[in-house]
């Protein structure tokens, strides 16, 4: 981690006219608006548009444009019931898989765990821990909005005095920047040497007032300013040196924009919003449609239909004669009695057929160019070997995803150690890029069948058990311990001693998750005991 302290100068009149006349950078409003575009996409899946704040959110009319030939009434009517479709909560929910069954693994320095064990409880600003703090805040400002930064900072008292813990050590947290509140930044050599962001806070008696601060690598500086959108003086309240040696924030691109020069990111999924409008204006003119013109279709009796269409005296007759001479209807059995809801059913048979048609096939599409499957139509009967080949692109975005991810949260985790003067080497942070659909036992089974035909090495052996303890969610404690047993024991060679070793794992879980009082005691013990047992067996017969 390079200091960066006295190397790069950051030109002081410029920032104080960026401060004083309020100056964002060039792609500011470029930014912001597809941010406003996609977030009003994204609440779609709650319908909720009424917020305090609306330099971000936006209601309907921001996505849904008037017509030439509508009215005011007419459009305002769309705009009341027209439902847009809530396709990017469910992109966004797909890419948060990355977060389930295990698959992020931190590993911080042995002296202090105890201390970011607790962390990960109370990650950030707003006490939210670390697992909601990256799955929920972070990738919906990177893959959503498109634009922001996570900074991190150290917790200081009311007086100014910086909080420390039992060992006397700074307390690190960290919150995220989302696209309106990154106001100004500035790069060097590829360094951030310059940040400043603007952001709105609500006092208990719901007065506003704007926090305006500036970072580079030598010092920061905080700023308050009231009054409604910051339209006050703004008052310096902070200026220290800082800590850090370098700007405390990594920003969040989420798809590139080669437009701006890379220089900032856009909404993944940004070029599907035409495509999210035409799947909600369809179905709104469907149901509009339904309403103006399709009549219920008729519902006659057997003896009805046949004397309508005059061949009341034939014993049988063909449906389409009837529908030539009738036109569309429904016919039932003289003895039946007409159920109360058939005219509506009938009404509504024609818009069903449409929308199944045309509907579906349009939201095929919109899933298949987002690269995510749409989970309503996947059929759960297909072979593991179907599922894992249609899941191909779907893992590709997640594993680009997790690396992503994986790249920001090891710049803030290093950050923190390195402010806490602890060894920023001895921290890491590993996401998996493995996201198949195949289950523990097909895991289990291609490790028992590699090694009764001896051709799984040591280390594919330990990399097929890691991925089977993380499909069964074991703890980290448990995969240590039987990770390190591996590394003892080599190799296993024989069914039984794989079989055993799973019978173990099987049991320590399902030991825990009745009693999970166990692990520190009567588990442990029965692991250590029955990996003994295997260690046994593995050397009589290699003593044999």
């Amino acid at each position: 981690m390079i200091d960066l302290r006295g190397k790069f100068s950051v030109d002081q009149e410029a920032v104080k006219r960026v401060l004083d006349q309020e100056i964002s950078h060039a792609y500011y409003d470029i930014t912001v608006n597809r941010s406003k575009v996609m977030n009003s996409w994204y609440q779609s899946e709650y319908d909720e548009f009424l917020v305090p704040d609306r330099n971000i959110f936006s209601d309907k009319s921001y996505i849904i444009k008037q017509s030439s030939i509508e009215s005011n009434d007419e459009y305002q009517e769309k705009l009341e019931r027209m439902r847009l479709f809530p396709l990017e909560s469910k992109f966004l929910s797909a890419q948060q898989r990355i977060y389930d069954e295990n698959n992020v693994n931190r590993t911080y320095c042995d002296d202090y765990i105890p201390f970011w064990l607790n962390k990960e409880l109370h990650y950030d600003d707003a006490g939210a821990g670390i697992t909601e703090f990256y799955r929920d805040k972070v990738l919906f400002v990177k893959e959503v909005l498109g634009f922001g930064a996570v900074i991190t900072d150290v917790m200081i008292d009311d007086k100014g005095q910086t909080i420390l813990d039992s060992n006397g050590m700074v307390i690190p947290y960290s919150y995220v920047i989302r696209p309106h509140e990154l106001y100004n930044f500035d790069f060097k050599q590829g360094q951030l040497v310059l940040l400043i962001t603007k952001q709105r806070y609500w006092t208990l008696d719901r007065k506003q007032h704007t926090k305006w601060r500036v970072f580079t690598p030598d010092r920061i500086q905080v700023y308050h300013q009231e009054g409604v959108a910051g339209s006050g003086a703004k008052e310096l309240i902070t200026d220290m040196e800082n800590p850090f040696g370098r700007v405390p924030a990594t920003l969040l691109r989420g798809a590139v924009d080669a437009n701006t020069s890379f220089v900032v990111g856009k909404p993944r999924r940004y070029s599907l919003k035409g495509l999210y409008l035409a799947a909600s204006e369809l179905f709104y003119d469907l149901q509009k449609g339904s309403e103006l013109f399709a009549h219920p279709i008729p519902v006659y009796s057997e003896s009805i239909a046949k004397a309508l269409s005059g061949i009341e005296q034939d014993s049988k007759y063909n449906a389409n004669d009837i529908k030539e001479a009738v036109g569309m209807c429904i016919v039932y059995p003289d003895d039946m009695e007409v159920p109360s809801t058939l005219f509506h059913q009938a009404s509504m048979e024609g818009l069903q057929h449409l929308r199944e048609v045309i509907f579906r096939d349009l939201m095929s599409l919109i899933f298949l160019l987002a690269s995510v499957r749409d989970k309503s139509v996947v059929k759960s009967n297909v072979s593991g070997s179907a599922k894992r080949f249609d899941n191909v692109e779907e893992q590709g975005l997640l594993a680009q995803t997790a690396m992503d991810m994986e790249e920001i949260e090891n710049d803030q985790l290093k950050m923190q150690a390195m402010i806490r003067g602890e060894n920023p080497d001895d921290f890491f942070i590993n996401y998996s890029k493995h996201y198949d659909l195949s289950s523990a036992d097909e895991i289990w089974n291609d490790l028992v069948e590699g090694a009764q035909y001896g051709v799984t090495n040591l280390g594919l052996y330990k990399y097929q058990v890691h991925e089977y303890l993380r499909k069964r969610s074991a703890p980290s404690e448990i995969k240590d311990q039987i990770m390190e047993e591996i590394e003892t024991l080599g190799m296993p060679k024989k069914p039984s001693d794989l079989s055993a070793l799973q019978n173990i794992i099987d049991r320590t879980r399902l030991a825990m998750k009745a009693q999970p009082e166990l692990l520190s005691s009567e588990a442990m013990e029965s692991l250590g005991g029955s990996l003994d047992m295997i260690e046994e067996e593995s050397q009589s017969s290699i003593d044999s």
